[in-house]
């Protein structure tokens, strides 16, 4: 249920900026509604498909195609959601606050009433009396003064508690709140609490002393109760693992390691798979919940500056080069209308974001020997997407290696080094993070080959240099994973090549989703929707990668298969013309994939110099639209996640 809440919620944001293209870009009547809709949902997507040559819009139109790309990028995305997460915590915590506060105020301000009627009981007027009974009223009066002193006594009743002891919120684990058990509030101990445990005792009554001050009432106090109360919910409430109660006999193939890298912990705690903390102590709870709230401050801090300074340095790279440029590069600038500078923040944004669109009408082919924006863009399409988790992790590394050791930065950032994904969703341990940079090395490197390999005696890529044919190369081997821009005419390259690149842009998704799944807190063994009987040997890797793998496919081909259908059912009699060889059921398969995978690679048609879908009627455009909308989410995670859990979730 929440994967389809998570789902229905990016649908209902990714849709809305799509519909905003009738506002930003179809008044201006250069478009239809249908290519409206395409460069909408195209833009929102980050997909990169064009029904209409970029350059042909609007100055307005363009920018709405460069800010949308920017707000429903995967980055933006995730770090809306820690900004959610921060908020709806802070929240919370205010809440339980004024009802700690309110409930402390009400017993004071009772128990200040009771004492108040028992000393304040009015005292017999011995003055009034006569003189003739002065020894006998006396004496009288005097028993009556004792009497209140002996008397006095506070006795609160059943239903209330001694508020002079220290409370805490217990929060019962995820399963045992499944069942019903409530949160409530105990007595705070060092020791770990009982869910069994057994009802409190009847209070009994305090006697006031009148030598002893320590049981006076002081509102102060109480309100410092009440805080300490509210900062044990607080720090409760991140934090999810198992109690002493808890804990389950286990193999010694599954039994959970000492957790060593928080030194504050008690030595009974251990760690599951996945940062999933067993044996907490109440006490436990407290250091746990402090740290991971101080860390998930310092990442919010942390991806911000990575947004912004990855953008920085793309314009800070091609600004400078396009301004100083040989004029053939600028030359192609002024034949086509565009400026340098629009140019450079455009380029650099479209490779961040993956989006594809690019201002010049054939892409990047016009610049495939420059060397130094090919380098550039290289790294931009590669740190906005499949490496940023990978260079979130070096960023947090080297930071960590910087701060004083030991010191409370320090402590968060180590945090989110050994237990990353309850944090963020794209940041992953250790060992996924390597892999994930292995998988992509190997990737690239096999597309970067074949690209070489297969058109040595190809004119339409061997004219180039073998030093610039290779970056050129390595520059098509991540768009064909990212950002869908092109140095190539892909209609004229080996056919071989064509297939991989439509292989790379199917399986684009496939390195960080399943390090995704695979390292998913919430996600473990049962891996959620796919069934609780069906038990995973995490020990053996390639099993557990194959089943990933295997429901991933699952999840995707059939959407391809139907897309490719519809659009092959509604343009049936161009595929059927032999005299247009480049509208072909391959070409239409290839569009799709580009399309579901959210890349933009497009075999193109000889007559227009967009996407293959300028030619598609109305009824194809639609069910692309529908294919970028539907491979939005392959990435989200098959259960719950952690990362992108509420406080009410939290369960």
């Amino acid at each position: 249920m929440a994967t389809d809440v998570v789902e229905n919620s990016e649908d209902a944001y990714i849709i809305t900026c799509a519909l905003l293209s009738f506002v930003c870009i179809h008044p201006y009547g250069n478009l239809s509604a249908i290519d409206t809709l395409f460069f909408g949902a195209s833009s929102s997507t980050e997909s990169g498909l064009n029904t209409v040559d970029v350059n042909d819009l609007r100055t307005a139109q363009q920018v709405f195609i460069y800010v949308v790309p920017i707000l429903t990028n995967l980055m933006v995305v995730n770090i809306v959601v820690v900004i959610v997460r921060l908020y709806w915590f802070n929240r919370k915590f205010k809440e339980h606050g004024y009802r700690a506060r309110d409930s402390v105020d009400t017993k004071d301000a009772e128990a200040s009433i009771g004492l108040g009627e028992t000393l304040s009981a009015p005292l017999p007027n011995v003055g009034t009396k006569s003189k003739e009974d002065g020894s006998a009223n006396t004496e009288e009066a005097n028993r009556q003064l004792d009497r209140p002193f002996q008397r006095t006594a506070i006795t609160f009743a059943n239903d209330r508690k001694d508020i002079e002891k220290e409370k805490a919120f217990y929060i019962p684990s995820p399963r045992a709140r499944e069942l019903g058990q409530p949160i409530i509030q105990v007595d705070h101990s060092d020791g770990a609490v009982d869910e069994d445990q057994e009802p409190a005792k009847p209070p009994q009554d305090h006697r006031l002393e009148p030598v002893k001050r320590r049981h006076t009432f002081q509102y102060d106090n109480a309100g410092s109760s009440a805080r300490k109360s509210v900062e044990t919910l607080a720090s409760t409430l991140f934090v999810l693992g198992r109690s002493k109660s808890e804990q389950k006999t286990t193999t010694s193939s599954t039994l959970p390691r000492r957790s060593s890298d928080l030194p504050n912990l008690s030595r009974q705690v251990t760690l599951g798979r996945n940062s999933s903390f067993h044996n907490l102590t109440s006490q436990d709870r407290e250091v746990l919940g402090g740290i991971e709230y101080r860390s998930l401050k310092l990442l919010l801090k942390i991806t911000i500056g990575y947004l912004l300074g990855i953008h920085v340095f793309g314009v800070g790279c091609l600004l400078p080069w396009i301004h100083r440029s040989p004029a053939k590069y600028t030359d192609w600038l002024v034949e086509c209308g565009i400026g340098k500078t629009w140019w450079a923040f455009y380029s650099s944004q479209t490779m961040i974001d993956n989006l594809g669109f690019t201002l010049t009408p054939d892409s990047m082919i016009s610049f495939r020997d420059a060397t130094w924006p090919m380098l550039v863009m290289t790294f931009l399409a590669f740190a906005g997407n499949t490496c940023y988790p990978i260079l979130l992790r070096l960023v947090i590394y080297i930071m960590s290696k910087i701060v004083t050791k030991g010191s409370s930065t320090h402590q968060s950032l180590q945090f989110l080094l050994d237990h990353p994904r309850r944090c963020y969703t794209l940041l992953f341990p250790s060992g996924p993070t390597w892999v994930l940079f292995g998988i992509l090395f190997v990737l690239n490197f096999v597309d970067v080959l074949l690209i070489i390999v297969l058109d040595l005696n190809n004119p339409a890529v061997n004219d180039l240099p073998m030093g610039p044919r290779i970056l050129s190369a390595l520059f098509q081997a991540a768009s064909a994973r990212h950002t869908g821009t092109a140095t190539l005419n892909l209609a004229n390259v080996n056919p071989a090549v064509q297939f991989s690149l439509l292989a790379m842009m199917y399986i684009a998704v496939y390195p960080i989703a399943i390090s995704v799944r695979a390292s998913n807190t919430y996600e473990d063994k049962t891996l959620g929707l796919y069934g609780t009987d069906a038990e995973l040997d995490e020990s053996s890797s390639s099993a557990y990668l194959m089943h990933h793998v295997r429901n991933q496919l699952s999840f995707d081909l059939w959407y391809v298969f139907l897309g490719t259908f519809a659009v092959c059912a509604s343009e049936a009699k161009r595929i059927s013309d032999n005299a247009d060889p480049a509208f072909s059921v391959f070409s239409i398969f290839f569009e799709v994939v580009s399309a579901y995978g959210n890349v933009g690679l497009s075999l193109g048609h000889p007559d227009v110099l967009t996407s293959l879908s300028g030619q598609f009627k109305p009824f194809s455009k639609f069910v692309i639209c529908a294919m970028m909308i539907r491979g939005r989410h392959r990435g989200l995670p098959y259960g719950l996640d952690r990362a992108i859990m509420l406080t009410d979730e939290e369960r």
